[in-house]
């Protein structure tokens, strides 16, 4: 092989490793001590009492409190990472401590129109999450539109934990649920129209806690899959099953 030929191809692979993976997955599993550095936005109540933590390889968010609504605009505990332009689902495995039933919460997953102060992050949003008053086992669809709530259905689910994952196509959004990871994804209730068909973030939070109860959102893994999606993978080791337990039992987190 001629050098100039020997040079193209290192060229070319120096290329290859260099240059993110488009069209797949950004998985997190929260491995590492330090929460990634994608999640570039995290917020809170002007309380300032919700924790954000990494611990045995589940994304623990604790808000001790709560006794806020969903149409508050100062701010709710959130986590939150830039998304691409064009259409893209994000999904989690989650759980809750308490665990379910639900008493006067709901949280899960968020696809948010505009970045900025807590003011422009409460515009507008769509939702798919899970929680209800006490002794529910529910999940709730929507999404605040222009600081007004637009609620398109309760519908019960299996208790968690749980797989969520919310669709964005153009202006369309989509909840669904699975009880396993290789389960078909099921429709929870109807897809719903929203004019955010360029949203800036998305990830985990709370809508609202009205109760005032300690609760605890566990999250396993988060997926950000589309077109424009740069893919990072994570090697899996079962961790749900092998530290539910140890986690229940941590007095701080009941």
């Amino acid at each position: 092989m001629r050098l100039e030929s020997k040079l193209i191809v290192v060229f070319i692979i120096f290329s290859l490793v260099l240059l993110p993976a488009y069209a797949g997955e950004w998985l997190d599993e929260f491995d590492q001590e330090e929460l990634n550095e994608e999640w570039s936005k995290i917020t809170d109540r002007p309380q300032e009492q919700t924790t954000f933590e990494a611990i045995d390889g589940l994304l623990l968010i604790n808000e001790p409190l709560g006794d806020f609504g969903h149409t508050v605009t100062d701010g709710r505990p959130l986590i939150l990472r830039k998304v691409p332009k064009g259409d893209y689902s994000v999904s989690m495995l989650v759980d809750t401590i308490p665990a379910v039933p639900a008493s006067d919460y709901w949280l899960g997953l968020f696809i948010i129109g505009r970045d900025g102060n807590n003011a422009a992050l409460a515009e507008n949003w769509a939702t798919v999450t899970i929680g209800g008053s006490a002794g529910d086992t529910k999940a709730l669809i929507g999404s605040m539109v222009d600081n007004t709530w637009a609620d398109k259905g309760h519908f019960d689910i299996p208790p968690w934990p749980i797989y969520l994952k919310i669709e964005k196509a153009d202006t369309m959004y989509s909840g669904y649920y699975k009880e396993n990871l290789g389960d078909d994804w099921k429709l929870i209730g109807a897809p719903w129209e929203h004019d955010m068909k360029n949203p800036e973030l998305a990830g985990i939070g709370f809508v609202n806690s009205w109760g005032g109860a300690n609760v605890t959102i566990v999250v396993e893994s988060f997926s950000l899959e589309g077109s424009a999606v740069a893919s990072m993978s994570v090697e899996s080791d079962g961790k749900l099953a092998d530290t539910w337990g140890h986690l229940k039992s941590k007095n701080s987190y009941q």
